[in-house]
């Protein structure tokens, strides 16, 4: 199962994007939100997302939807349980930030939920109706997330191995050129303190 994708945008389409992750490229669905977020980041830059994986009889294909940070995801888990709601139906209710939803389900506002792309009367109170009594406990959830992500909190060498790790399972380097490039990636830039951060420096003067 896929948990998490590294991997550089190859192609942008209207609700999704192919990265390219060693020799394969992956379709990952992203929330408009997200969409237009990372899509306006520089180019060649390695993206992070982490995954969930969807496939049924009411899908043509395997469906991979992916997210740039923790809170999106939780968020997103919570709209799944909407009865009648799919998960690119959920994906593209998010298409505002993840507390700006948040404080619409607190204010039971269903007329700004009805200004969301697909949303009626009826799936608004519907969303309301099953998210309101668990507000609370979404925020405090996404925010404790958020600072036990471990983003800035690892070590250099707990970054270099898990950075290196990916380099030669997703990329397909060797155990000794993904050492290299990591071990030189840190050199110029020791200041380094997140996986995303340290794929983008290893990338940034190329693998080659």
């Amino acid at each position: 199962m896929i948990a998490r994708l590294w991997g550089v945008p190859v192609e942008w389409e209207e609700e999704s994007v192919i990265l390219r992750s060693g020799d394969v490229g992956y379709r990952v669905h992203l929330s408009p939100c997200s969409h237009q977020k990372l899509r306006s980041r520089p180019e060649g830059l390695v993206l992070e997302l982490l995954i969930q994986h969807f496939w049924n009889e009411h899908l043509e294909a395997p469906l991979l939807a992916g997210f740039p940070d923790p809170d999106e995801q939780t968020l997103f888990n919570q709209l799944r349980k909407v009865p009648g709601l799919g998960p690119l139906s959920a994906l593209r209710l998010l298409a505002i930030p993840v507390g700006d939803f948040l404080t619409i389900v607190r204010d039971n506002d269903a007329g700004r939920l009805k200004g969301l792309k697909g949303v009626g009367e009826k799936t608004a109170r519907k969303i309301l109706g099953e998210l309101r009594g668990n507000v609370d406990w979404i925020a405090e959830s996404t925010s404790m997330i958020s600072l036990s992500s471990g983003k800035g909190s690892e070590s250099p060498a707990s970054l270099a191995r898990s950075v290196q790790d990916v380099l030669v399972r997703q990329f397909g380097h060797s155990p000794q050129e993904a050492q290299k490039l990591v071990s030189e990636a840190l050199r110029r830039q020791p200041s380094i303190s997140s996986m995303e951060e340290l794929f983008q420096e290893v990338y940034r003067v190329g693998t080659q």
